[in-house]
């Protein structure tokens, strides 16, 4: 990393352009926040997993999954939205995006998971695509 302010590599005494530093800086930035993102995105997509778990025991639990699985997607979306273009070269970028990958394939398996466990998940389905389930 190279400090945006400096005029002179700390390293090789090259000069530096302040122009080029505050672009790599941004960008840099955009990686950071992709990184914390999906890490947020897997974070969900797990709970929403235990929250599966605690409604096998616990009905109530059960609004846990769907509200983890909703902010699953909002947050999947969001992300894609931000960061799927990012032109970078970064290897953090690279495990942010699998990070993604993989939340969103945990996403789409508690979906059949929801359902089968517990019948409120297909109701509310029926109440916007009726149908579905027929």
């Amino acid at each position: 990393m190279i400090n945006e302010s400096a005029t002179r590599c700390r390293f090789c005494s090259l000069p530096i352009d302040p122009g080029v530093a505050e672009v790599i800086a941004g960008r840099q930035e955009k990686v950071n926040a992709a990184c914390s993102d999906a890490s947020y995105l897997r974070r969900t997509a797990m709970a929403m997993y235990v929250f599966l778990g605690f409604a096998l025991v616990f009905t109530f639990a059960y609004w846990g999954f769907l509200i983890t699985f909703w902010m699953g997607l909002v947050l999947m979306i969001r992300w894609q939205v931000k960061f799927g273009e990012l032109l970078t070269n970064d290897p953090d970028y690279a495990r942010a995006r699998r990070s993604k990958s993989i939340s969103l394939l945990l996403l789409l398996g508690g979906l059949p998971l929801g359902i089968l466990t517990n019948p409120l998940l297909a109701d509310v389905i029926e109440m916007f695509w009726p149908g579905t389930f027929e």
